[in-house]
């Protein structure tokens, strides 16, 4: 019953803005279920948000940030996925509004940004997205409908420009305590320097040849930004980093992009407490493993 309400509320929403666009039932008959489910809506809608309010107090009172304390509170509004992408909405904007101060990275901060495929990505729709929108008007007779694939574009580019905003504000950063990783707001994670063994320079192709937080076949995480890593965390204890709707299973090996790699690979096992180690020469590639792929020269 409890998962039925979850969605019994959106879809009350939904309902309302069929009806209203459509048109196809008479002026009386459209009231009456229009104003029925408008009624139900509010019922629905009041209750539910005031047992969020409740559930986000109660969150934030337990020493949760923000956003996790908001998702937690929106479950009971929507399904768990839903109430994910909901709360990550104010998070976008954060993105978009630092990236446009474009404030140099602190010392205690690294980029991994530089070679994504998202950039392109960007370029390539906001230029096709004139298109597009012209195939509306030309292809689609009803006015409602156009209005519709208007707004789902325009949110569509925000939410995209939003993620490749988050590569750049959020980088990984030397915390107190730990390694603070994210491959923008799609995943995060922290990685103490107790639980660092080794962290050395190592480029590795991702498994799956994409961007992202993935896993490979033996156990190993990458945090890959354009098909590849630059350097690998082996850890004496197992972390795991969280993805978009769950985290991925506990490891102790952990690839990761970086701009500057080799730069963190000093920083990191600095604060580990590991002996510096020398940089590789061209005469010593620094591939390992199955998925290594030849260092360029």
């Amino acid at each position: 019953m409890q998962k039925v309400l979850k969605w019994l509320f959106p879809l009350v929403i939904v309902a309302n803005i069929i009806l209203v666009w459509a048109k196809v039932l008479d002026a009386r008959t459209a009231l009456l279920v229009g104003g029925t489910l408008e009624l139900l809506g509010f019922v629905l809608g009041l209750r539910a948000v005031g047992a969020a309010v409740l559930a986000y107090r109660r969150n934030r009172a337990a020493g949760l940030n923000v956003e996790a304390a908001l998702e937690d509170g929106l479950t009971i509004l929507f399904p768990r996925r839903v109430a994910r992408l909901v709360a990550m909405e104010p998070r976008i904007y954060v993105c978009l509004y630092r990236s446009l101060r474009r404030r140099s990275p602190a010392a205690d901060e690294f980029a991994y940004h530089r070679r994504s495929f998202i950039g392109s990505i960007v370029a390539l729709i906001f230029l096709t997205a004139p298109f597009e929108v012209l195939a509306y008007e030309l292809l689609v007779p009803w006015a409602g409908v156009r209005w519709a694939l208007l707004a789902v574009t325009v949110y569509s580019m925000i939410w995209l420009l939003g993620f490749y905003a988050s590569l750049h504000t959020l980088p990984y950063r030397l915390a107190a305590d730990g390694l603070q990783l994210h491959y923008g707001i799609l995943a995060e994670g922290s990685v103490p320097y107790s639980a660092l063994a080794d962290v050395m320079l190592e480029r590795h192709k991702a498994p799956s040849g994409r961007e992202g937080l993935q896993t490979a076949p033996d156990g190993a995480c990458y945090l890959a930004v354009g098909g590849r890593t630059d350097l690998t965390l082996r850890l004496n204890k197992p972390i795991t980093i969280a993805g978009l709707f769950k985290p991925l299973p506990a490891t102790t090996v952990l690839h990761l992009a970086a701009d500057d790699p080799a730069a963190l690979v000093v920083a990191l096992r600095a604060r580990a407490g590991l002996a510096p180690t020398e940089p590789p020469t061209s005469a010593q590639p620094v591939v390992r493993g199955p998925w290594a792929v030849a260092r360029e020269s």
